[in-house]
């Protein structure tokens, strides 16, 4: 028997909101921290993007590597300029987000668009994302880097092409606003919002399939666009309350319910007498989305059994909320490098030691059963492309199967390490039915006693840009 699931609320429609473009003849702040050692070296910013991208993007040869951890390793280099470390990542995520887009827009100044080298492909694609979304960096100079790395990557010939093609692009940015400009071969709807959002075809035609054209539209303009800083003040502090209403008081903060604060990157803190990097060394403050957040307690967290034990616990981010909310918790990952700061976080937040250990989420080998097992099961991850859009050029429709039936699994390990009257917290990060309400109908329908207490479901939010899904279900006894 399926459970009965409570009614799915609506949410408000976020427009899609491109950054402003460049423009020729505007008058910019140049935007170049970092000058290249030696006439026609490629400037850090953009060389350290164009290797990470080349690392993180998937081709016959490999099936790419996670952005932040390629990221973290091109930024290694303790000589480098700040600015040249923001720059290159904000062109690294910005391009991962827009790339399907910025390729369409080239395909249409270029003669045989196959027939250009990848690298070559690359860089046109990088100069664009700039022209058209770094409103600090004049066009020009975004032609004049990219035309001297093409010459050196392709020859003379290609130079001269880059060159033209990126002056067109520069010479009517708003163009690429008009719907009209990605229908212009009269394309099904899917085809068309895969060119114009930046998402593989296959994601778009899973949304439209499970969502519906409006709901799709919504997820596709929150991927596109960053995804806020999302804090978490520490509960668990007697400052937690003047702190979190500091931080809600900030200007342009977008969300604000205890603990979790969201804020739009770049929110200038130190205007308003607070002191980021010190509040997050001190344990006051921690960054963790907020969406991630704030599915705990629409979950309604405070009401969880104890002990909780955090199944798939990664990094920790979640099973940390729950002890800073006052919970007895314990973790486990299978990964056993991931909970590695574990017990260094705990300490930084002011937290006792949480037993953690090394563990399969499909088999539970615990002492004794226990009142909540929380499943952040691996997922898709197609809810939260906005803060991993590598995932979305990584990620194929073959995986899904996998997934699902790894979710499966670990649904059933829980089920069966429960305690009576205990709950099991099922969460995802994904916008597809068979990683959500379908899993939780599957175990349903062979475990004809539990209870679907709450659902958290998986619609659009147009303030945190990031969509998770959750579901409690309650063991009688």
């Amino acid at each position: 028997m399926t459970p009965p699931r409570p009614p799915r609320g609506p949410r408000p429609p976020r427009p899609h909101r491109p950054s402003p473009a460049a423009r020729p003849g505007q008058t910019f702040h140049d935007g170049q921290p970092g000058q290249p050692s030696h006439p026609g070296a490629l400037p850090p910013a953009r060389r350290i993007a164009l290797t990470v991208l080349g690392r993180v993007l998937p081709s016959p040869k490999s099936p790419g590597q996670d952005v932040q951890a390629a990221l973290d390793v091109a930024l290694a280099d303790s000589t480098l300029d700040p600015r040249d470390r923001g720059l290159a990542t904000e062109l690294v995520y910005g391009y991962l987000r827009l790339c399907g887009r910025l390729d369409y827009i080239l395909a249409q100044f270029l003669k045989n668009p196959t027939a250009v080298p990848l690298a070559v492909r690359r860089i046109l694609g990088l100069a664009a994302y700039e022209i058209l979304h770094c409103a600090k960096v004049p066009a020009y100079a975004s032609v004049d880097w990219a035309v001297s790395a093409v010459r050196k990557a392709g020859g003379k010939g290609l130079s001269g092409m880059a060159n033209a093609v990126l002056r067109r692009v520069a010479a009517d940015p708003g163009a690429f606003e008009e719907p009209g400009f990605y229908r212009r071969d009269r394309p099904s709807e899917a085809v068309y919002l895969s060119r114009a959002f930046s998402c593989p075809e296959w994601i778009v035609s899973l949304w439209l399939g499970a969502c519906g054209p409006d709901e799709t539209r919504q997820h596709l303009a929150a991927q596109a666009e960053p995804a806020p800083l999302g804090l978490r003040v520490n509960g668990a502090r007697p400052e937690a309350q003047a702190l979190f209403n500091a931080l809600a008081a900030l200007p342009g903060a977008l969300y604000a319910v205890f603990p979790t604060i969201a804020v739009p990157t770049g929110t200038d803190f130190a205007a308003a007498g607070l002191n980021l990097p010190e509040l997050l060394a001190s344990g006051a403050l921690s960054r963790q989305s907020a969406a991630a957040q704030d599915v705990l307690y629409r979950l309604d967290l405070p009401e969880w059994p104890e002990p909780i034990f955090d199944a798939c616990a990664g990094r920790g981010g979640k099973t940390l909320l729950i002890a800073e909310a006052g919970k007895r918790v314990f973790a486990a990952d299978m990964h056993a490098a991931r909970l590695a700061g574990l017990p260094r976080e705990a300490a930084r937040l002011g937290l006792p030691p949480i037993p953690a250990f090394r563990a399969s989420a499909t088999r539970m080998a615990l002492g004794a059963p226990v009142g909540t097992i929380l499943l952040d099961a691996p997922c898709s991850g197609l809810g939260v492309l906005s803060r991993r859009p590598d995932a979305k050029w990584r990620r194929q429709p073959e995986d899904l199967a996998g997934l699902t039936r790894l979710q499966g699994a670990m649904l059933e390990a829980a089920y069966a390490n429960l305690a009576p009257g205990g709950r099991l917290v099922y969460i995802t990060c994904t916008v597809n039915p068979a990683e959500n309400e379908k899993a939780i109908d599957r175990l349903g329908s062979r475990r004809h006693d539990l209870i679907l207490d709450v659902e958290a479901s998986a619609v659009p939010d147009p303030v945190l840009g990031e969509t998770f899904y959750g579901a409690v279900l309650r063991k009688p006894g």
